[in-house]
């Protein structure tokens, strides 16, 4: 009855763990999304609001989700109190200082750097133009997730539950 009992909780911890590396990841996928999101939701502010970049970036925070929203809160107060800053230079500092919450990959994150860039634009088109482009590269970078999720969702769960019957055959 023992060895039943061990035998269950044994599959059962095998099948959570399996569902605990599908959620994460599950969650790489979301930021790299939330990222895309963000990108065109800059365009359409860039495009139709035409207010000073704090204003902008605090309008964008309210309607992001986290991390994209704090990490926009935070670029609008810096922006806000160094006004002869660097945009680009400052938008990297703040990216560096968030990049432990963002899970993205190396090519996600150069796109999101590239972002300060596209605010010290002074042309509109060219703005426009370097958000296209980098919306392009990150909706190549969440094709490649979407395709690597599926694999690896697999593998994670053949390879957790093997491990756990591969525990309970030792168990018995």
């Amino acid at each position: 009855m023992l060895k039943l009992l061990g035998c269950i909780c044994i599959l059962a911890a095998s099948g959570g763990m399996a569902c605990s590396c599908v959620a994460g990841l599950k969650q790489k996928l979301r930021q790299t999304e939330l990222l895309l999101d963000l990108l065109t939701a800059i365009e359409g502010e860039i495009t139709y609001s035409r207010c000073p970049l704090p204003e902008l970036l605090a309008h964008l925070a309210r309607h992001t989700q986290p991390p994209y929203g704090t990490l926009l809160e935070e670029a609008g107060v810096r922006m806000e109190d160094s006004l002869e800053a660097d945009i680009p230079v400052l938008w990297k500092q703040v990216c560096d200082a968030f990049r432990p919450q963002l899970d993205l990959p190396a090519e996600a994150y150069q796109v999101l750097l590239r972002v300060g860039e596209v605010f010290s634009y002074t042309s509109l088109e060219a703005s426009l133009q370097l958000l296209g482009l980098g919306r392009k590269r990150l909706a190549a970078v969440a094709e490649g997730r979407y395709s690597e999720f599926a694999g690896k969702r697999k593998l994670y769960c053949c390879l957790c539950y093997m491990a756990g019957l591969f525990s309970i055959i030792l168990l018995l």
